[in-house]
């Protein structure tokens, strides 16, 4: 993501005076699906489409990245497409994570799981920077391709996790209520 625009404007043509067409139509797309992803996962599964989303991900990634000079419809059709994917990933996996929690940690959760999620995008944009190069400032991204096999590979890498995530949140949300006693609701009172 922190090349997104240089790549597109040195590696796949686009100008920058076009870039807000690019992300417009994007961002819009994104807005439409994001509701309809969600009440998807409510009625499929929120895990099956989070791996539906990684595979249209990673196999978006593995074109984008490896592009040249393309039109920029066809662009705008593989960002639509892989933000879908995205979008996909990160509706299930927040629904999934806030089922962790009990109600009353939520918040503590929540604030904590957006530290690490800050912590991890600046740890990734390093590692990112330590990929791709660039040898003069108007000459195309190099090991862009390498860049997207990284992605890829950390977005299985989740597909695992969120196994177990999801097997826990179904042990949880599985198990018997167990009623509140007299003696209990007396003593809290």
């Amino acid at each position: 993501m922190p090349f997104g625009s240089t790549f597109s404007n040195l590696n796949l043509g686009i100008q920058l005076s076009q870039l807000w067409i690019l992300y417009g139509i994007t961002g819009g797309f994104t807005i439409i699906f994001g509701p309809l992803i969600g009440k998807l996962s409510d009625r499929i599964g929120k895990y099956k489409i989070f791996i539906y989303g990684t595979i249209i991900s990673s196999i978006i990634v593995v074109i984008y990245t490896h592009l040249g000079i393309t039109p920029l419809w066809i662009i705008i059709l593989l960002s639509v497409l892989l933000f879908v994917g995205i979008t996909s990933r990160m509706i299930t996996s927040s629904a999934l994570m806030t089922a962790v929690p009990e109600p009353q940690d939520r918040g503590a959760f929540m604030s904590i799981n957006a530290s690490v999620q800050q912590i991890a995008g600046g740890i990734a944009a390093w590692v990112a920077g330590l990929i791709v190069v660039q040898s003069t400032p108007n000459s195309p991204l190099q090991h862009y391709d390498m860049l997207g096999y990284v992605v890829i590979s950390t977005m299985l890498i989740t597909v695992v996790l969120m196994y177990f995530l999801n097997r826990y949140v179904q042990n949880k949300v599985s198990k018997p209520i167990k009623p509140i006693s007299r003696e209990e609701i007396q003593l809290a009172g």
